[in-house]
């Protein structure tokens, strides 16, 4: 009997747990209620464990190509004077910026790349509850 997967939402948590499970031998499908991918999103700053799953699965170059080019974070006052100012190279793990920072929207489509090899995708569709009283 094969070892079958239904997955909710074709974003982050789920492109990944697809491209996974799928490469596990699992018969994975996954829905999302968008008739569409969606793109967008804000930024996300990726480091420690999250950077290091995107190494094994082989997309971290191709997260880096599509970062949002992020340099570090400045503070200006009222009268635009720099106050504070934290580069990404100066700064070695955690802190208010990153190295690597992607827009929310680019990571999801790069891990939905990526998994579309290891799981079908039924998009417009979602996940029903059913009462015992109503159904199987």
């Amino acid at each position: 009997m094969p070892r079958r997967v239904l997955i909710t939402g074709a974003s982050v948590a789920g492109n990944t747990a697809a491209f996974w499970l799928g490469r596990a031998g699992f018969d994975v499908t996954v829905v999302e209620r968008a008739p569409g991918f969606r793109d967008g999103g804000q930024n996300v700053d990726l480091r420690g464990v999250g950077r290091e799953v995107l190494r094994r699965m082989g997309l971290e170059q191709a997260a880096l190509e599509r970062g949002t080019g992020e340099e570090g974070t400045t503070w200006v006052d009222g009268g635009g004077r720099v106050v504070a100012r934290f580069a990404a190279a100066d700064i070695d793990g955690d802190g208010p910026t990153a190295e690597m920072e992607i827009l929310r929207g680019d990571l999801a489509r790069l891990l939905f790349e990526a998994a579309r090899g290891h799981a079908a995708f039924r998009f417009g569709d979602r996940v029903e509850r059913v009462d015992e009283d109503e159904g199987e």
